[in-house]
């Protein structure tokens, strides 16, 4: 998630430069030479979704078995919970923000932590379920590898929506417990931005399954605008959080005198 993450930042930046973002002087291309690499230098990026999306259907399986048809049935039909999520060592603060929120996300801001949450965990199990009932239809004389590689596009998606929610919910357990000040409120900032930056990218997804209203959809929009404008002053203070070193952040494109 993190190197094509990386990759897509590199390249929106060179394309933002125009041709100055191609010179060697000013680094981007050098970046982007480097950042491909990575995207397979762990594993293949798309075979480490298949794993994830694969374990978790595993741990799914595991909650469903020894359900009579039935069960299964009735199962399917009220929209089970995230059993993967109760699986998970959620931290006691994600729990407590979701005991404190509102369940109605139709109604509260999207910048409610407990909102933020559920809209990224329910298409997380909606992804799941409807993965597990896929690869269910098939045939018992089919061959398995055929029956896996013709859901691969749902299974990567299981793992893209797994993986934004971890994201989200370390990123919010961490911030909180930040000291009160100007540095937390600055980080809950990333923290919507990131969110409102997930829903806008797969948008189509939310509106299609009716997880967002179409007003909503639009504030989506707008609010990455509005983020990007807030957090723009600060942008030297978040990247020298990281500790880079100065020589790596001046290019000759960037002297205007």
């Amino acid at each position: 998630y993190s190197t094509w993450h990386a990759s897509n930042a590199v390249n929106t930046a060179r394309e933002a430069c125009g041709g100055a973002g191609y010179l060697a002087e000013n680094q981007l291309s050098i970046i982007r030479g480097d950042i491909d690499v990575f995207t397979t230098f762990e594993g293949d990026n798309t075979v480490l979704y298949q794993l994830v999306g694969k374990e978790l259907l595993g741990a799914y399986a595991d909650d469903i078995r020894g359900l009579s048809a039935r069960g299964w049935v009735r199962f399917v039909a009220t929209m089970a919970r995230d059993v993967v999520a109760e699986k998970t060592a959620v931290r006691q603060v994600i729990q407590t923000i979701l005991d404190d929120s509102d369940e109605d996300t139709d109604d509260s801001s999207l910048t409610n932590r407990g909102t933020q949450i559920r809209l990224l965990r329910k298409r997380e199990d909606h992804l799941l379920r409807t993965c597990a009932q896929r690869l269910q239809k098939s045939k018992s004389d089919d061959d398995a590898f055929d029956v896996f590689n013709s859901a691969q596009d749902h299974l990567l998606k299981v793992g893209h929506a797994h993986t934004e929610r971890l994201v989200l919910e370390s990123m919010i357990a961490t911030i909180a417990e930040c000291e009160d000040g100007p540095v937390r409120e600055l980080l809950w900032k990333v923290c919507d931005l990131f969110v409102y930056s997930v829903l806008e990218a797969d948008l189509a997804w939310f509106l299609m399954h009716r997880h967002v209203s179409v007003e909503r959809a639009k504030a989506v929009r707008r609010g990455v605008n509005d983020l990007c404008t807030d957090l723009r002053p600060h942008a030297r203070a978040l990247v020298d959080a990281f500790g880079i070193p100065e020589q790596l952040l001046t290019a000759p494109m960037l002297d205007h005198g």
